[in-house]
Formats: structure tokens, sequence, C-alpha cells
């Protein structure tokens, strides 16, 4: 367990290292991104600090060994990476080559999670090998 808890570790550090970046410049900067505006730096203040939390709370449920709740978590966070490559479809961003970088390792990191649940979902472990909650046990009189 403490090897995939440490793997899971760096995978958040990355992504979390990396959308604050981007999300910061996106706030700051929204102007210079396509289709930015006041509703969207509304959306930034409220979806990356939930996002990151439910990402913290997957840790803590994975490093519980409570695989489907941390699953669960896990996935939902990754969108905070996932859908930065977003910000291309209505254009190019006006915003310096460091932050376009950002648009990329956002997306990396959002498809190491996903990566991430899947080896974890995949595992040979029962307690890993779905993606559903777990089966309460029936106590049936005969």
């Amino acid at each position: 367990m403490a090897l995939p808890l440490a793997a899971l570790r760096v995978i958040l550090a990355f992504s979390v290292l990396s959308t604050a970046a981007h999300y910061a410049h996106n706030f700051a900067e929204i102007d210079s991104y396509p289709g930015g505006s006041e509703g969207q730096r509304v959306l930034i203040v409220l979806s990356w600090p939930v996002l990151t939390a439910l990402g913290f709370c997957g840790y803590r449920f994975y490093a519980r060994e409570d695989f489907w709740r941390a699953h669960a978590c896990l996935l939902i966070y990754s969108l905070t990476g996932l859908i930065t490559p977003l910000h291309l479809v209505s254009g190019n961003p006006d915003i310096p080559a460091f932050f376009h970088a950002t648009i990329f390792t956002d997306f990396v990191a959002g498809v190491a999670v996903v990566g991430f649940v899947a080896w974890s979902a995949s595992r040979p472990d029962p307690r890993h090998s779905a993606l559903s909650p777990p089966r309460r046990s029936s106590t049936r009189l005969k």
C-alpha cells in the first residue's frame, strides 16, 4: 500500500501545482483567454477549490483503503486537468508560453489521475476490483 499511496501523492502534488498556476493565471488574465468573462472568474473561484478538496478527499479515502470512495473522488477531481484543453476550442489564448504549457501539464495530470484510478481498480485485491460500492451482506433467516 505504501508504494501506490506514494505514487498517488506525487500525481496529486503535480496536478495541484499545475492547476493552481493555470487557474490563478486564468482568473487574473481572463481577458487573454478566448470567450473569457466575469462568469468564468466566478466559476474558477468556486470550482478549483471544490474539485481540489475532492482530490484530497480521494487521497484520504485511498489511504484508509476505502477504494470506491477514493476512486469516485479522484475521477471527479481529474476534471481540473482534463477540461483545460477546452481553452483551445474557442481559439488560441494570448498568454505567455509558460501558461500555454500549463494547459498541457494540467491535461497530463488529469490523465495521470484517471490512469491511477484505472490501475487501482484493476488490481487483484477484491477491495480494488470494482468501481461500484461494496455490497452489503444480507442477513437472511433460514
